[in-house]
């Protein structure tokens, strides 16, 4: 089952992220941009028709009459390209696809805003995305290789480090931060709250999104105070609740692009330590005796997402999840001539030709891989403009769930969450966690 936000004007909500308020904001140009067809989906051999307008009621503010745009195939393969004249009335592009994918509509207007940001815009429109397929096929050990992770992480007590918070307990909830080990020696930070009463609850996971910070215990709370016990896992194994200066440094030292350390190695990869902790906190939190034994959720957006999905795969015990715009998702997609989903794991050279040690690599740490044999309950969601999750990236993931699953195709929104996905996802959990 699919669903679509309602057809709206694309990127009014990602102009309003650029524009400043007052007196500024009415000087930014206005693009809007619609397409011919409500869902933004087509078939092979159907022409998309993408409606450019400038909508500024004062049109000497523009910095420039014509803008340059590009129509780009999956995000890898610049098709056409040409210029708008903005001071025409509203202008046409259009593409007729001849296969399953993505195009994507690129607007540089050369223009900035006040504080120096490019004012750039985008368009998206899929072609029979049900059809999209994982760029390489899992490496014949992949399951061998992380049920080796697996039992040894099985084979250690979890001995967890619970430390109240006291400004987060009260006479409904208790919350601690918690400390779990986890594979070489690496431990894992996070929050775990529960229902003061003594009874059998469902259990929540939180993950998150790319980047270096730390996690608050507010998610895990709330989830306590409606009647589930949470936790919620730091992606890194650093410390929460501190400065930012703490998080500044170990941002430009130890973890600087650290999506890269050691991709061309199984073992070395950043990601084994990640993955693993998923699934090591999963299995703490339903080894609990006030699990209800009947509900284990998961929830993270971006690099969250693929969390989420990799938690769902290795974690017998979730029943169901959500991951909005997943990233690490189809490694291999450039080999069929598409956009991988972030992080770019693998290196190219001018030839084209990859980086074979990386490609290799990340076959183990790919969400199609570990789709495939996902039993729990999906929701995942795309965005047809987002260009650091590409949506063929994500349709390559869900195409290979083999069990109940639903997608949302927020067809106007780049790499975010949309309000009308916000809705669907709590009201999936809730569900899902027997709260309603």
């Amino acid at each position: 089952m699919k669903k679509h936000l309602p057809f709206m004007l694309v990127f009014a909500a990602l102009f309003c992220r650029f524009a400043p308020a007052g007196e500024e904001a009415a000087k930014l140009p206005v693009i809007k941009v619609t397409a011919d067809r409500e869902n933004f989906l087509y078939k092979s051999g159907e022409t998309v028709t993408f409606t450019i307008t400038a909508e500024n009621p004062d049109a000497a503010t523009y910095p420039a009459d014509k803008i340059t745009y590009l129509l780009n195939l999956c995000s890898m393969n610049v098709v056409e390209k040409g210029e708008l004249d903005l001071t025409a009335d509203a202008k046409t592009v259009s593409y007729t696809f001849t296969a399953p994918g993505w195009m994507l509509l690129q607007l540089n207007t050369g223009w900035k805003t006040p504080d120096g940001k490019p004012l750039n815009f985008y368009g998206g429109a899929m072609c029979e995305p049900e059809k999209l397929m994982p760029g390489m096929e899992p490496p014949a050990d992949f399951a061998a290789f992380w049920d080796e992770k697996k039992k040894t992480l099985d084979a250690m007590p979890f001995e967890p480090e619970l430390v109240p918070v006291a400004d987060k307990t009260n006479d409904k909830i208790e919350t601690y931060a918690i400390v779990l080990k986890t594979i070489n020696g690496a431990k894992i930070r996070g929050h775990f709250a529960k229902p003061k009463a003594e009874g059998k609850y469902p259990a929540m996971m939180i993950v998150h999104g790319a980047g270096t910070y730390g996690i608050s215990p507010n998610e895990a709370c709330s989830y306590a105070t409606r009647g589930a016990m949470a936790i919620d896992i730091n992606a890194h194994d650093i410390e929460n609740g501190q400065p930012q200066e703490y998080y500044d440094e170990l941002k430009n030292n130890a973890l600087k692009d650290y999506p890269r350390q050691g991709r061309e190695s199984r073992e070395k990869s950043y990601f084994l330590r990640m993955f693993a902790s998923c699934y090591r906190a999963g299995q703490y939190i339903t080894s609990r005796p006030d699990w209800d034994g009947k509900h284990f959720v998961v929830w993270g957006s971006s690099q969250g997402g693929g969390q989420a999905i990799v938690t769902a795969s290795l974690c017998p015990n979730v029943t169901a999840f959500v991951a909005n715009v997943p990233a690490l998702c189809d490694h291999g997609a450039r080999e069929v001539g598409r956009k991988p989903g972030w992080p770019t794991w693998v290196a190219y050279d001018k030839d084209g030709k990859a980086d074979p040690a990386m490609l290799e690599a990340s076959r183990y740490f790919d969400c199609t891989n570990f789709a495939r044999t996902i039993k729990a309950k999906a929701l995942i969601s795309n965005g047809f403009i987002d260009t650091t999750c590409a949506p063929v990236s994500v349709y390559a993931v869900y195409n290979v769930l083999p069990g109940e699953k639903q997608m949302f195709d927020m067809v106007t929104t780049g790499h975010g969450i949309s309000p009308e996905f916000s809705k669907l996802r709590n009201d999936f959990v809730a569900r899902e966690l027997g709260l309603q």
